[in-house]
């Protein structure tokens, strides 16, 4: 019974990590053959994505001694991708980018691919 629902868990893994933004946004528009699960059913789940900068542990009382213009060191190097996750769990790497004068993410690797190097 286990290996038949990690079978059909690994199939769908297969299936969404070949995906790629554009067919998450809509903009694949190739036709499916007639009777295909695809992923569409799935295209208006809400997800919330987060980009995390770095984190660091500091204790309570140091925490609540923290004054305004005081600085917090973080333990990522400047230039290191940010971790993006979506409803908490890591998906992607990626660089901040100015689009159209607005934030955006550029990624530069997924939980399924290599990183690359720009």
């Amino acid at each position: 019974m286990m290996s038949n629902m990690q079978t059909n868990s690994d199939s769908m893994m297969d299936d969404i990590s070949m995906l790629d933004m554009g067919e998450l946004f809509g903009e694949d528009k190739t036709e499916k053959p007639a009777g295909a699960l695809g992923m569409d059913m799935f295209r208006d789940v809400p997800l919330t994505v987060t980009l995390e900068v770095s984190s660091t542990e500091v204790t309570l009382g140091e925490l609540s001694g923290a004054e305004a213009g005081d600085v917090l060191p973080l333990d990522k190097p400047i230039g290191e991708p940010l971790d993006v996750k979506v409803n908490g769990v890591l998906f992607a790497k990626a660089e901040v980018v100015m689009v159209n004068g607005k934030y955006g993410l550029k990624f530069v690797s997924t939980q399924n691919s290599p990183t690359r190097h720009a």
